[in-house]
């Protein structure tokens, strides 16, 4: 049945968040329908036809060593096939390396070196004793240098000059070889020579003497770096882009043709020839196809939240969150390209992550279609790889159920293995398929090793900060609260015991019944713990804690009994609050009665009205229904096990009555209509239900007494 107002677990809810309960932006249609077009829009933002462009290459390397099944693809016009720009950089550079260097003659630089000598001497007003020394040992060592027999002398490091015969140039600009490569000397080696000759000169003069034929030293060759760089280019100009011309009407490829180096080639520059006879390198068509395939990704999503998780979806911080994860696949999908590197970025992306951030938060299932989306995403980004989106697609799964039941902080290792083996074993059969070389496989699994570390420390990262600031409370937390020595629980042993003792069986009856269907055990046994903390407050007007004292609502009406008995729901709640309880946990506390009639009560006013009009809504809690199996196994046993003790102990039948007419009751008021409770688990439930009461009320033998004559005797 549609509700025409909040609930009471939605108005506290909303209330904790400060907004209105269906005008509110978490609830607004408005800002959901923003939310989403957002979305598109920046996913259609990485995708690479995002501005209307022509794709120049749609063929890339993933499709290396698939099988082609499209139709033969035939050539309406020539074009040259391409080579591969790896080679055709290696073959550049090759071209650049046979280039010699190009040198110029120095004019008279043996007249230039003495000139400089004589100057530099005059200047300095140098001792007698010193220009004696530059007379007898500094000229002739001066013109030892430019001997016929000297070699060359350049104006550069050796080093930076090919290992060639470098080329002379006249003032004409013709070529002739200058000198063989291994009789020119540079600045360094010409400084090294002059040393060794001036170890002979007094040690006091020696330093300045150094000084100044250094600086006398004229080189004979001069390297002419614009004519040498002109050189290279006109050799990289030489080298052939094209490996074959494809001639009208020769066949691309075959269907059914095995995609090698060569197909590759050839596909890739077909779709380049098309780009540039295009008379439009823009097209709205183009731009058109991007925001659909955008928004397809987005509606992967969107569609199962709808129809599978409705809550989620009208609660927009969650679907925001959600939609977040493809939308973030997709950027870290187009970056993979984007950044310069040759590394196999792709293989790091953390699809993974976001897999076991969203099992660990909701479940399993929502966790696979996002991680669905995700891998698509980043395939989209990539230009339709669909290598790369097998592979997400294998270590998100593997992932998600790896943390399905993350208990504890180690078991980070356990989905570390998962990730990895499912990472490592798509990659491996997928690159041994298309004949990947052993380097580039390594560097892939490399790859795979780093996402399968990064991504679970990322969740645990991501999941610890929420616990911490949004009071969210994973199953990492529940640990947390499953304590009996809790403030609470430990005051509700105080104030109430019988509400006390009834909490720890229901909580028994709660958990085995989960892990019988394969629900939550922790998770229901932690709410089942603090699913009635609310009646802390009025203790005594509950019928298990009214030991030796009269029945308080014999002195009341039944609106007034009604009233205090549905009070605990919200005394409750704002205890909950006051001892920060995460919403995980305090929704038990409304979910375990539901919208149920309080039936003694009510059937009392009836009686009392003598035919006057009850509003049986007065008599009922006030919601809402639970909407999981664990908020409606805790619903079943609390009334189960009210429901056992009015029966004869041990009595399997009496039992199983009590049990069934709980069950039925619920299910036919509509109470377990927002959960995902199979025929099958309420089978299963119920089945669990008898079993644990019977052996919480099983008999024990009456045992003979001795007489006390026989003691003594004994």
């Amino acid at each position: 049945m549609t509700r025409n107002r909040p609930t009471l677990f939605e108005q506290i809810r909303d209330d904790a968040r400060g907004t209105p309960s269906q005008d509110g932006l978490n609830r607004s249609s408005t800002l959901r329908a923003v939310i989403i077009t957002v979305a598109t829009l920046l996913m259609m933002a990485f995708l690479p036809g995002r501005l209307g462009e022509i794709r120049q290459a749609a063929f890339d390397r993933s499709r290396m060593g698939t099988t082609w099944t499209e139709e033969s693809l035939v050539a309406d016009y020539p074009f040259p096939v391409q080579r591969n720009l790896d080679s055709v950089s290696l073959d550049r550079a090759a071209a650049r390396a046979q280039v010699p260097a190009y040198v110029r003659r120095t004019s008279e630089p043996l007249t230039r070196a003495l000139q400089r000598l004589s100057s530099a001497g005059s200047a300095s007003n140098g001792s007698v004793e010193l220009e004696k020394i530059i007379t007898d040992v500094a000229e002739p060592a001066i013109r030892g240098l430019y001997g016929a027999d000297a070699g060359e002398i350049v104006d550069v490091d050796v080093r930076q000059i090919p290992r060639m015969d470098p080329m002379m140039l006249d003032a004409d600009g013709n070529e002739s070889v200058a000198c063989r490569h291994d009789r020119l000397r540079d600045s360094a080696s010409v400084a090294e020579s002059l040393d060794h000759l001036l170890m002979s000169a007094p040690s006091n003069l020696r330093s300045q003497l150094r000084a100044r034929l250094h600086a006398s030293v004229v080189p004979t060759l001069r390297l002419d770096r614009a004519v040498w760089q002109q050189q290279q280019r006109l050799a990289e100009q030489g080298v052939s882009i094209t490996q074959e011309i494809v001639r009208k009407g020769d066949i691309i490829i075959r269907k059914g043709d095995r995609v090698d180096e060569h197909l590759l080639s050839r596909l890739a520059s077909y779709r380049y020839a098309e780009y540039i006879r295009s008379t439009s390198q823009y097209s709205f068509l183009v731009a058109l196809g991007s925001a659909g395939h955008a928004l397809v990704l987005i509606a992967i999503v969107c569609l199962y939240l709808y129809f599978v998780r409705y809550t989620s979806f009208v609660r927009n911080g969650q679907l925001a969150a959600l939609l977040a994860m493809p939308v973030a696949s997709a950027g870290l999908g187009w970056l993979s390209i984007a950044l310069p590197t040759s590394l196999p970025l792709e293989y790091t992306i953390v699809v993974p992550g976001f897999a076991m951030l969203v099992s660990i938060l909701y479940d399993v299932r929502t966790s696979i279609v996002v991680t669905l989306s995700c891998a698509l995403s980043v395939a989209a980004a990539r230009g339709n790889d669909h290598v790369i989106a097998v592979v997400m697609i294998a270590g998100g799964v593997m992932a998600a159920y790896s943390a399905t039941n993350l208990r504890s902080r180690t078991q980070i290792f356990t989905s570390i293995l998962a990730i990895l083996s499912g990472l490592v074993i798509v990659t491996l059969s997928i690159e041994l398929e298309n004949g990947t070389p052993l380097l580039n496989l390594a560097t892939k699994l490399g790859g795979a090793v780093v996402n399968a570390i990064i991504s679970p420390l990322l969740a645990v990262a991501a999941i610890l900060l929420m616990e911490r600031t949004l009071n969210v409370a994973t199953d990492l937390r529940l640990e947390d609260f499953d304590d009996i020595n809790h403030p609470l629980i430990h005051q509700l042993n105080q104030v109430a015991p019988g509400t006390y003792q009834h909490t720890m069986s229901v909580m028994h009856l709660s958990e085995t019944a989960a892990a019988a269907i394969g629900a939550n055990p922790l998770l229901t046994r932690v709410g089942a713990l603090y699913h009635d903390i609310g009646k802390l407050t009025k203790s005594e007007y509950f019928i298990e804690n009214q030991i030796d004292i009269g029945n308080k609502h014999d002195r009341l009406t039944p609106r007034k009994s009604a009233e205090i008995i549905r009070q605990h729901v919200t005394d409750g709640i704002d205890l909950a609050k006051e001892y920060r309880l995460p919403d995980r946990i305090w929704k038990f506390i409304p979910m375990h009665h539901g919208t149920i009639l309080i039936k003694h009560f009510y059937a009392k006013a009836v009686e009392e009205a003598d035919g006057a009009p009850v509003d049986a809504a007065e008599f009922r809690y006030p919601g809402p229904k639970p909407d999981s199996k664990e908020t409606a196994i805790v619903m079943l046993a609390d009334a189960a096990e009210a429901l056992s003790r009015l029966v004869e102990s041990g009595n399997r039948e009496e039992i199983e009555r009590a049990v069934d007419s709980i069950i039925t009751d619920r299910f036919t008021d509509g109470q377990l209509d927002d959960t995902p409770l199979t025929t099958s688990d309420l089978n299963l439930i119920r089945e669990s239900f008898v079993n644990s009461l019977l052996g919480s009320s099983h008999q024990r033998v009456r045992y003979m007494e001795v007489r006390p004559s026989d003691e003594s005797a004994a």
